[in-house]
């Protein structure tokens, strides 16, 4: 019986240069947490390249002022029991591979197995190795380069570098994994990179040890955040083996050749956004990383004009997801107006407190943002998206609340 579709994302690019723009998307897969996809285009390819093991990749070209309209559906779920989808050797050896950003070495090797020790089972291991990386690594957007090595070194990165890390000790161990970059589907152009280990007669399983980092005493208020805007899990022990079934899969694996061949533009300007690679530095739509677009989230481009800033926008395009569940969609929406709403009338309470002091605002702004926050905290916990943040908010505030009418 096929499921009924839950979510839905609406992605567009729209060229804004004065030239052609070659662009590359990756079609999404189904895996163990995301089914029954369906996809509808404004246009057709000019050039469909098929994979056994990874994403088929989607060849455009636009022109100026063209824009190119992808509406996804699927079915996403926390983790289907008895998804076994066994694979073949040959995919196996797949993603057991040695590349420049998921690199296999002696060092690692010996990393690796020094981390789980005498541990037998592959699901041990890679538990084990879940472990020291979301015990001995710190999340962070702010670094200037990428690659497990610099990782290792500064032991902070954000969630590419979290699931480098766990795929290159995993392939040093035997144990297939590979890379997902997606999004979170509840919310607007969010970015996030995760793992799949292969567990025979388990299947794929999903792991992601940067949101697994994320505890509350590690990080309070971006542990909220995600709380609030994702729906993450209060017990991030869960993000060995299964998510919270709100995010979706662009693309697996970094390192995509394309095709046609990306013929790489030199004549790019100053304002180019560059990363770091390994080492090795690339104007990211002007160039690839030794021969490869260096992750598909969900497309790469070739930008030909000579533009004198690159917005992420022409980069990566933009995407916007929701529930497709009535009660679901509105549930969520009057969670985060609430919040939002909340949050601000708590720093307008402050400033009156110290600056304006008026009489009515200190009476009424504390009722107001009171019931917001409770009402947000309470619709948090049906919704099953619920931290020790949000219950200690939850209780705070309901006495609050009740404390203002007892005054009164």
């Amino acid at each position: 019986m096929t499921r009924q579709q839950n979510y839905q994302i609406d992605y567009e690019y729209e060229n804004t240069t004065d030239d052609i723009i070659e662009l590359w998307f990756s079609e999404p897969r189904d895996n163990s947490t995301q089914k029954n996809i369906s996809l509808q285009a404004n246009m057709d390819p000019k050039e469909i390249t098929k994979h056994e093991y990874v994403n088929n990749i989607w060849y455009f070209e636009l022109h100026p002022k063209e824009k190119l309209e992808i509406n996804i559906r699927y079915f996403g779920s926390k983790k289907e029991i008895g998804h076994l989808e066994p694979i073949s050797e040959d995919e196996r050896n797949f993603f057991l591979r040695s590349t420049e950003l998921i690199p296999v070495n002696k060092q690692l090797q010996e990393d690796a197995q020094r981390i789980v020790g005498d541990t037998e089972t592959d699901i041990d291991k890679a538990k084990k190795i879940y472990r020291y990386v979301v015990d001995n690594y710190k999340y962070t957007t702010k670094f200037n380069e990428r690659g497990i090595f610099h990782f290792q070194n500064r032991k902070k990165g954000d969630c590419g570098e979290f699931g480098a890390l766990y795929c290159s000790l995993c392939r040093a161990l035997g144990i297939p994994v590979r890379m997902l970059y997606g999004t979170w589907s509840l919310k607007k152009f969010s970015p996030h990179a995760w793992c799949e280990i292969y567990i025979e007669g388990q299947g794929w399983i999903p792991v992601d040890p940067s949101t697994g980092r994320l505890k509350f005493f590690y990080h309070p208020l971006l542990n909220l955040s995600v709380s609030i805007y994702y729906g993450v899990f209060s017990n991030k022990d869960r993000y060995f083996g299964e998510q919270e079934g709100k995010r979706f899969a662009f693309s697996i694996e970094p390192e995509r050749l394309l095709t046609p061949a990306y013929q790489e533009n030199p004549d790019y300007t100053n304002n180019a956004i560059k990363q770091c690679f390994a080492k090795r530095e690339m104007a990211w739509g002007y160039e690839l990383l030794n021969g490869k677009a260096p992750f598909l989230q969900p497309i790469y481009v070739r930008i030909h004009d000579q533009i004198s800033k690159t917005p992420y926008k022409l980069l990566f395009g933009y995407w916007k997801g929701k529930p497709l569940q009535p009660v679901e969609n509105s549930t969520y929406k009057l969670k985060l107006i609430s919040y939002n709403i909340a949050f601000v009338l708590i720093y307008i309470s402050i400033f009156n407190e110290f600056f304006i002091k008026n009489e009515w605002l200190l009476k009424s702004l504390p009722l107001t943002f009171s019931f917001l926050i409770l009402l947000g905290s309470v619709l948090s916990i049906i919704r099953k998206e619920g931290n020790m943040i949000i219950y200690v908010l939850a209780v705070v505030f309901l006495f609050s609340f009740l404390g203002y009418f007892e005054r009164v």
